[in-house]
């Protein structure tokens, strides 16, 4: 048996679970990421329905462990391109969600369970996730984006010390380093969640997602650049009428 993912939509927000066979951790393999696939079509063909999606697992000591062995025993260097090359693709289309996204950790996020996390736009852990990628621990290098999104977090230096070494960090040293945005127990972590999804509702959702593309977009543009942005951008906003809306609600205030 593989891991399976379940979809659920509850005010305006859609959550992903990771549901691991019974004893083993969540693992990804072409099963999966084909039910994520599909999970994912339909998000975005959602519209403006969404405020916002939770990435999760059903298991209290897993997040996920990455790929699963079975399909690691059959890789050879003629077969790990396209599976590289899949990986890719879905981590990416989570990365370019419309909608913010979050990944919600509690336990392990190892190898290309982390690259998963790592590929929404924020991370909230509980005080027993563990991170890593330890890759090199097998002769493998990481193979689904996460050498570019580790860098993105952490810097050039920190990530070569982590990727070098492939040890694995608690959640207070992934917040310290750039890796998560929080950390804390497990009830403080639902009601942080809670908390950031019933912010994130109540804000015009054009505009937020207009906002996670201007940011993004700062990553590969120069500042000369953001004027034209962010020009573009304020004129879908005020082409929506949920602007229109707010503004006459503010002005009358």
């Amino acid at each position: 048996m593989s891991t399976c993912l379940t979809t659920t939509y509850a005010d305006s927000v859609c959550t992903l679970t990771l549901h691991p066979p019974e004893g083993k951790p969540p693992t990804l393999d072409h099963a999966v990421m084909h039910q994520f696939e599909h999970a994912l079509t339909a998000i975005e063909g959602s519209g403006a329905e969404l405020s916002a999606v939770v990435l999760q697992s059903a298991s209290p000591k897993y997040f996920c462990a990455g790929a699963n062995l079975k399909i690691m025993e059959t890789i050879d260097q003629h077969s790990i391109v396209p599976w590289v090359e899949r990986g890719h693709r879905l981590m990416n289309r989570i990365a370019a969600l419309p909608p913010p996204t979050v990944a919600r950790v509690e336990g392990y996020a190892l190898g290309g369970g982390l690259e998963l996390a790592m590929a929404c736009d924020l991370i909230f852990a509980s005080d027993l996730a563990r991170f890593g990628q330890p890759e090199a621990k097998l002769g493998l290098v990481t193979g689904w984006g996460g050498s570019y999104r580790l860098y993105q977090r952490v810097g050039l230096a920190r990530a070569k010390e982590l990727a070098f070494t492939g040890r694995i960090f608690d959640a207070s040293e992934a917040v310290r380093l750039g890796v998560a945005e929080w950390q804390g127990d497990t009830a403080g972590l639902a009601r942080h969640l809670d908390e950031f999804l019933r912010s994130v509702a109540g804000n015009g959702r054009v505009a937020v997602r207009e906002m996670k593309q201007i940011l993004e977009a700062c990553t590969r543009t120069r500042l000369d650049d953001n004027a034209a942005i962010e020009a573009a951008s304020s004129q879908r906003c005020l082409a929506d009428g949920d602007t229109a809306q707010r503004l006459q609600k503010f002005f009358r205030r």
